[in-house]
């Protein structure tokens, strides 16, 4: 199809239900349709029953095709050599298609009282395009969630919030097992060790000491007992396992994740996997800071957005 397969079936005036060509026609298309690979860094594999007439096949090969090649196209939309912010761009454009198509296609659902009975022709196809876009959103999260400014999801979580599907079979998506490709890489090429180090870029560290307490002051970033002097020594360590202090965090997981976001470009490896592997930071309410809780933390615009911004910008 010469539209985007998620776009034009759920299209007012192109869309499924005015497909109206006979069984004879789809067996022809058929035979000139190639079906790909699974993209080889597919981290998702759907499994959906087996489509048992030729208007079925036909559509749930073209949005296999499509969704595998989208799919592959992420390793040229995150190239290796790419700053955070061109990722950080590219994700938002990523995560704004995929969220039209999933509200076009709920919208769709609605309109036409779309049903889960697979047996027949729209529904089956339907059904099939919204999971293959429930997994386009998740392989996204699953890949380059760090670089999300909005809220990560679970696949029933992604379910509810566009189709309000309680009761989604988390099933139709599911990991691809990767044990085998595990096994190769142990054995080929050593763990290197992990760093111990957030390793800041610049040689003025009395300026970030500066950055620190200003935003200590700004929005209660440290519990009393914590000092801003303890949180900046850490920060600077050559190797943070010798440091003895835990630093209490006071302020909101959401400013303190925006924080992160926006102080990583002047570090090594300032980043929520650090953060956790660190072992160092503490939550408002005792627990230990774990990565996943920053990544589900994340937004755009926290408390004091404005001027953890301004106080940031010291650094350059």
């Amino acid at each position: 199809m010469k539209n985007n397969i998620f776009s034009s079936l759920v299209s007012i005036t192109k869309g499924l239900h005015r497909d109206n060509r006979s069984e004879r026609e789809f067996q022809l298309l058929l035979s000139e349709i190639k079906l790909y690979p699974l993209a080889t860094n597919a981290v998702f594999k759907i499994h959906f029953k087996r489509p048992l007439n030729s208007k079925k096949e036909y559509y749930q090969k073209s949005i296999f095709n499509e969704t595998e090649k989208i799919i592959v196209s992420f390793i040229a939309d995150f190239p290796e050599n790419a700053t955070i912010s061109e990722n950080n761009y590219s994700y938002t454009i990523l995560h704004n298609k995929f969220d039209k198509y999933l509200n076009d296609i709920a919208s769709y659902i609605s309109k036409r009282e779309i049903t889960v009975n697979l047996s027949e022709d729209v529904d089956y196809i339907i059904n099939y395009l919204k999971v293959s876009v429930i997994r386009l959103y998740a392989e996204l999260q699953e890949q380059y969630g760090q670089f999300s400014e909005t809220p990560l999801f679970t696949i029933p979580e992604i379910a509810e919030k566009y189709f309000n599907d309680t009761k989604f079979n988390a099933d139709l998506i599911k990991k691809i097992e990767t044990s085998k490709k595990v096994v190769i890489k142990k054995t080929s090429k050593p763990k290197s060790k992990p760093k111990t180090s957030f390793g800041f870029k610049s040689r003025d560290t009395a300026k970030l000491l500066t950055v620190l307490k200003d935003l200590h002051f700004k929005i209660d970033l440290l519990q009393n007992g914590t000092s801003v002097e303890e949180l900046h020594k850490l920060l600077i360590a050559k190797d943070f396992t010798q440091i003895d202090s835990q630093i209490y965090l006071e302020c909101e997981t959401t400013q303190f994740s925006y924080v992160v976001s926006k102080l990583k470009p002047f570090f090594n490896s300032f980043n929520p996997t650090a953060i956790e592997r660190s072992g160092k930071f503490i939550t408002k309410t005792g627990a230990d800071l774990k990565a996943n809780n920053l990544h589900k933390n994340k937004v755009h615009n926290p408390k004091e957005k404005e001027e953890i911004d301004k106080i940031i910008q010291q650094l350059q």
